[in-house]
């Protein structure tokens, strides 16, 4: 009898939603020297802001869900160089909880820009829990859900590395949600139901939503690979859809995604604001002559403008609710499909190249992400000479 002979292993390419596909959308050569090359970035700080959002959060859950302390919650200022160990600040004080967060953050080396970035972070991470806290925290079922699947590559790719690849993510809050037992007055229930309702999506008696906290505002409406509105859609999408392949999980009928710098915008986030609403670039805008319209209109550089916004409109910008639909979830599966081979081809021009550049290409449409890159000095498109750059076709092997 003839044996077959063994064939080697084959391990199929792995690939997060934000750590790569969504990376690669931001900017492509970026995500090669940062991926790629495993290195991480020379000056962090623009890790610092959202991943101590994510860390102050998931504490302060925990805190609520261990000890079931009523929120609001006190929030101490905590100055720049004051050590507060030993001033009998209670657990619960989110000027407590950051100073832990910070801590980790600083073992890590990520720090924050400055005295006034930090402090912001401190009052915007307060707004998030004592505000949306208690309408998100008693709807928690798991806090920082990983995700994983894997999905076969699109018909018709041949010559890649494999024919499937596997898709991770971890969803910062998975919620559940049942008529009868959450009151219509909760914040997370009103919202999706109101945004489902609207769309004709028949909402059901029990159902789940993911939420996903955004250090960032909220960005103006857009479609394409390089608008990050799609993108965050997109990325709900890919977590429904993983969700789903989970044996215990209840119907996935929306995603929220909280933008905790709408929750206190600054001044120039404000005045952003009143470009979009000015440009109708915006889901969510003011009505003429209301006080908000007023706070917006009146913005100016070096002006205290979040906290004349009313708290009702900020919860509006900073609460964005998208349906998760059998179609919606399709739609993202073939963007990301086509994102995958986009750099699966790409790694093999790298290869049959030896040209990093020839293979890869800067396709950053956004300066702030310039400004943060390591590679600005030798980019062949730096920060401040052309952002209107998109993603070109990937060069074929």
């Amino acid at each position: 009898m003839a044996l077959v002979a063994r064939h080697e292993p084959t391990t199929i390419p792995n690939y997060s939603l934000t750590g790569d596909l969504l990376a690669y959308l931001r900017c492509g050569l970026q995500y090669r020297y940062q991926n790629g090359s495993a290195l991480p970035p020379a000056r962090p700080v623009q890790l610092w802001f959202g991943e101590f959002i994510h860390g102050v959060l998931e504490m302060a859950y925990t805190l609520w869900k261990e000890r079931s302390i009523p929120l609001p919650w006190p929030s101490s200022v905590i100055e720049w160089d004051e050590r507060i160990e030993g001033r009998g600040l209670p657990d619960h004080d989110i000027g407590e909880i950051g100073r832990r967060v910070e801590a980790v953050l600083a073992v890590q080396g990520k720090i924050p820009r400055n005295r006034d970035a930090r402090m912001t972070a401190y009052q915007r991470a307060a707004e998030a829990i004592n505000i949306v806290g208690p309408h998100l925290f008693p709807l928690v079922v798991f806090a920082e859900e990983p995700l994983a699947g894997s999905r076969p590559m699109p018909a018709g790719t041949t010559g890649l590395r494999a024919e499937r690849y596997g898709v991770t993510g971890v969803a910062d809050v998975l919620t559940h949600v049942s008529l009868a037992s959450v009151p219509p007055t909760n914040l997370i229930r009103g919202a999706v139901e109101e945004v489902l309702t609207a769309q004709g999506v028949r909402v059901p008696d029990e159902y789940e939503v993911i939420v996903d906290y955004k250090g960032a505002a909220r960005p103006e409406v857009g479609t394409g690979q390089e608008s990050y509105w799609q993108q965050h859609d997109w990325q709900i999408q890919m977590y429904g859809w993983l969700r789903a392949r989970r044996p215990d999980s209840k119907p996935v009928i929306a995603g929220v995604v909280l933008y905790v710098n709408e929750l206190l915008p600054s001044t120039t986030d404000t005045i952003e604001i009143r470009r979009q609403v000015q440009r109708d670039v915006t889901d969510v805008a003011p009505a003429r002559g209301s006080p908000d319209y007023y706070a917006l209109t009146t913005a100016r550089p070096g002006t205290v403008a979040g906290r004349e916004l009313s708290e009702a409109f900020r919860l509006r910008r900073a609460l964005r609710v998208i349906a998760v639909t059998e179609d919606s979830k399709r739609a993202a599966e073939a963007a990301f499909d086509g994102v995958v081979v986009e750099i699966e081809r790409r790694l093999q021009n790298e290869i049959g190249s030896g040209d990093i550049l020839q293979a890869w290409v800067p396709s950053c449409s956004d300066p702030d992400t310039c400004v943060a890159c390591d590679s600005r000095y030798y980019c062949p498109k730096p920060a401040g000479r052309d952002h209107t750059h998109q993603i070109e076709p990937p060069p074929v092997p």
